[in-house]
């Protein structure tokens, strides 16, 4: 039955790629975490093997992206130079294709690697106007409260199968990942813009993370949170904010009963003075639900016999889906699975990738003239750093609607903004009128400045 609204959605996806491709990026952004039913994730028999209704609208995205590109080639060159090193490592993931233990399984992966990377370069060769922006922007953080509302009224209608806040189909994990993203654009937002009638809408996302009861989702966005302020102050405040914001992580799973209970195993009988004055004893009782004794066995399984190359793109999840009888469907860890199926050399490569974009982030944030440019470079810093820690014990690589696009939009949206930053200038410079400005109103450097504008004004 759900066959009849997957493939519609994907010939709509498709047709917006051929006739409007900045369509396509609205309805991805606005939909992409809400789920296709409010129930279980159907399971289809596909060419590919069994797929969820979720992986095969990812595959309808992941087409309908590379054809815009295809169409759009010659405007890709500067960013596929600019990003060498993530084209790098997945093509190094395409050539771990060749010694993969699974056809089926390493392509299914290679798709979830690729579609972020084809998302980005989507959002980067179609956008051209602020006021796209500006939408794009709205679209996130809408798709979040939208998401937060469904949890809610799916909650108090009782048809909620889950304990943890989350919609239906969705599980708390990819819930809250989807709000964390969402909140950074909603912090770096007040951060910047000063529009701290927004942050009513923060505090409304937090506490939609908090009630999906994630550990490693609360920890990403006050870490997320923390790089934002970090990076956005000077003097005491650069290191007091962020201090305060760690200290609140911390203080939350030690002063809080059920938070301590999930983070240690007995943590129900302990106290935060116990914790405090034995912390090796009590990290040896950390409850990783099962994930150790996993990372484990991939590591053992996959990793230490071909340390430097893996054992193939898609080998783990052929594991746990074809032999194993552990009941897992996943590591738990995109860390872990690297390892396992691309090797030191893969993994060094995925780090290469983040610390090339976080550096260039950092570099746009400190030559940025306008607020836009700004909010979003911020954004992008704090979302980048949350999805680093959530990949840690999460297999946030699968969810690309729902968590990975948002990251990486982030990231195309900043540099969009810095692009159109000079042909914002002249007209800003023009619609002053220059001739009521006493002539001392200005300091030298300011002279020096409007010169400069002038200077682009005229060449404009």
């Amino acid at each position: 039955m759900l066959a009849f609204l997957i493939f519609p959605l994907i010939g709509i996806q498709l047709l917006l790629a051929i006739s409007q491709p900045i369509g396509l990026i609205y309805l991805a952004l606005l939909t992409g975490p809400l789920p296709l039913s409010l129930g279980a994730d159907d399971i289809l028999h596909t060419p590919l093997g069994r797929m969820s209704a979720s992986a095969i609208r990812l595959f309808g995205l992941w087409l309908a992206a590379a054809l815009v590109i295809f169409l759009h080639f010659n405007k890709i060159w500067d960013y596929l130079v600019r990003y060498r090193l993530h084209l790098l490592f997945l093509i190094f993931c395409c050539l771990a294709l060749i010694w993969a233990p699974s056809l089926t399984y390493g392509s299914r992966m290679l798709a979830k690697l690729t579609a972020p990377f084809l998302f980005m370069l989507l959002v980067l060769v179609v956008v051209s106007t602020e006021h796209q922006l500006k939408l794009m922007e709205n679209l996130m953080i809408s798709s979040g409260f939208l998401l937060l509302c469904i949890a809610l009224a799916t909650k108090f209608l009782g048809v909620n199968p889950f304990k943890s806040l989350t919609v239906p189909g969705l599980s708390p994990a990819v819930f809250s990942a989807h709000l964390v993203i969402v909140s950074m654009l909603t912090l770096g937002k007040i951060v910047i813009k000063k529009k701290f009638t927004t942050l009513l809408l923060l505090v409304i996302f937090f506490f939609g993370i908090l009630a999906a009861f994630t550990r490693i989702t609360i920890g990403a966005f006050l870490i997320g949170a923390s790089a934002i302020l970090f990076f956005s102050y000077r003097g005491l405040g650069k290191l007091l904010l962020p201090t305060f914001s760690l200290a609140g992580l911390i203080s939350l799973f030690l002063l809080n009963e059920r938070f301590r209970a999930r983070m240690f195993k007995g943590g129900e009988k302990l106290t935060a003075g116990e914790i405090l004055d034995k912390p090796g004893e009590a990290l040896a009782h950390l409850h990783g639900s099962g994930r150790f004794a996993a990372w484990e066995t991939i590591l053992e399984k996959f990793f230490e016999p071909t340390p430097t190359l893996g054992s193939g793109i898609g080998a783990t999840q052929d594991f746990f889906y074809s032999h194993s009888s552990t009941g897992l469907g996943v590591i738990h860890s995109e860390y872990v699975r690297l390892l396992a199926e691309v090797g030191i050399v893969g993994l060094i490569l995925f780090l290469l990738t983040f610390l090339t974009y976080g550096t260039q982030l950092r570099h746009t944030l400190t030559q940025s003239h306008t607020p836009s440019t700004k909010t979003y470079t911020l954004a992008a810093l704090g979302g980048l750093i949350a999805y680093l820690v959530f990949i840690a014990t999460d297999n946030g690589f699968d969810y690309v609607n729902q968590f990975s696009i948002y990251v990486f939009t982030l990231i195309a949206m900043s540099v969009k903004a810095r692009e159109l930053e000079p042909a914002q200038m002249p007209s800003r410079v023009n619609s002053i009128n220059w001739e009521e400005l006493p002539p001392d109103s200005l300091s030298l450097p300011q002279q020096k400045k409007t010169r400069q504008f002038e200077l682009l004004s005229d060449i404009h």
